[in-house]
């Protein structure tokens, strides 16, 4: 006898779909192929800081919070100036006010049509539901290749 497909159910085995593919897809992290760098301005003089040292960048109004594996640094840009200036295969926008650097990415939890990405150093930020599909499709790709 024909069973009427149970929508909800269909949504969990997407979401166990998707979250298999996430975790299979974490096994070894990635290395940033160039030497990339930005400028930030700290302790009255500008610092260089290697692209592959930032785990991730936290906006503030006019002011970008850089953290990398060691420091934290403050700078008198936006986030959306650095989003231009980051390289696009390394970093994604997690939501408004978050940018993270893929290589320090451990894992992705979702929930329904909630996500949050735990990254190195035991945080955990939340990835808004507009950019949850985007965010969970780069981190695949990004730690499969």
């Amino acid at each position: 006898m024909f069973e009427p497909e149970n929508s909800s159910k269909n949504y969990m085995n997407s979401i166990d779909f998707i979250q298999q593919k996430v975790k299979t897809a974490f096994g070894q992290p990635k290395q940033l192929k160039t030497n990339q760098q930005i400028k930030v301005h700290f302790s009255n003089r500008w610092i260089k800081i290697p692209l592959k040292s930032i785990v991730r960048l936290q906006g503030e109004c006019n002011y970008t919070y850089v953290y990398t594996e060691n420091r934290e640094y403050i700078a008198a840009r936006t986030l959306k100036n650095f989003e231009k200036l980051l390289a696009e295969e390394s970093f994604i926008r997690v939501q408004k006010s978050h940018i993270v650097n893929m290589m320090f990415v451990q894992g992705v939890d979702i929930q329904k049509n909630a996500g949050e990405i735990r990254i190195e150093g035991g945080r955990h930020l939340e990835v808004s539901r507009r950019r949850l599909k985007e965010v969970i499709n780069k981190l695949v790709f990004f730690h499969s290749c």
